[in-house]
């Protein structure tokens, strides 16, 4: 007898155990999606504000030619081709105002193509 209350206890815990998980994982916010064109020679939109510590994922494009989002700050520098989209995850950890810039040279106004990525607590 003991041994089936033991049994039924542990299977209990288990239960338990797993819903607690399975429940705080579906509680966790998917990413904000900030979607980001570049074009000679701009990024459209031309400012963004995150929040400090929050995890953003920065959907990416060109509209004519192979471009990148450079943030050196904020350590990333993703290509940004053609026609395609190129999804990368952004979790700002200092707090200012940092500039953008492309990392591939684009044409003659390739070191005016720039943005500012504003980060607030």
């Amino acid at each position: 007898m003991k041994s089936r209350k033991w049994s039924a206890a542990c299977g209990l815990a288990v239960i338990f155990l797993f819903a607690n998980t399975t429940s705080s994982r579906a509680q966790d916010p998917e990413p904000k999606v900030i979607e980001i064109h570049a074009k000679k020679f701009a990024y459209e939109p031309a400012e963004i504000t995150l929040h400090k510590g929050e995890t953003y994922k920065l959907h990416l494009t060109s509209d004519d030619s192979l471009h990148s989002l450079r943030i050196n700050a904020l350590n990333l520098n993703a290509k940004m081709k053609a026609g395609e989209f190129n999804d990368v995850l952004l979790t700002p950890d200092q707090v200012g105002d940092f500039k953008a810039d492309c990392g591939v040279y684009c044409g003659a106004g390739h070191k005016t193509m720039s943005m500012t990525v504003h980060v607030i607590q």
